[in-house]
């Protein structure tokens, strides 16, 4: 049985676990997913974002972490999609869209205009666009 639901600070180990299991990105050079620690709790409390998990029949199937910029353009927020996971064995089960769809409600109840995804994976670009999203414009970063 599927339940979606907020991430608590007793989910931390079951969230690094997942996100460990992330494939390895030429985009996230010296990634360590050990870095979660210290944003977790803030992203618990609901403070710079927030994390939705996915269980299934209790076992974290998958995750959306979401933050919140704050920006002029908007006078306030938007909402941010930092990763949508499904762990390996979840995958195909449909469980990604009613997360992404929590996420969405989250984003508007906080007033936020638009929720952006920044270089949506193979994997996840049929997903997001299934959901609503459409491709607008080039993402561009610079390493610091």
């Amino acid at each position: 049985m599927n339940e979606i639901r907020k991430a608590k600070l007793s989910d931390l180990e079951d969230v690094i676990s997942l996100l460990e299991s992330f494939p390895e990105d030429i985009e996230l050079p010296d990634i360590d997913w050990q870095d979660a620690r210290r944003a977790f709790p803030e992203l618990v409390e609901g403070k710079r974002g927030l994390v939705f998990l996915s269980l299934e029949d209790g076992n974290l199937a998958a995750l959306l972490a979401i933050s919140f910029p704050y920006v002029l353009r908007f006078g306030g927020e938007y909402a941010l999609i930092e990763d949508l996971i499904v762990d390996e064995r979840y995958r195909g089960k449909g469980l990604a869209s009613p997360l992404l769809q929590v996420g969405f409600e989250a984003a508007r109840e906080r007033g936020c205009k638009e929720i952006q995804v920044n270089g949506a994976s193979e994997e996840g670009l049929p997903v997001y666009l299934k959901n609503g999203a459409h491709v607008a414009g080039k993402h561009l970063k610079c390493f610091l």
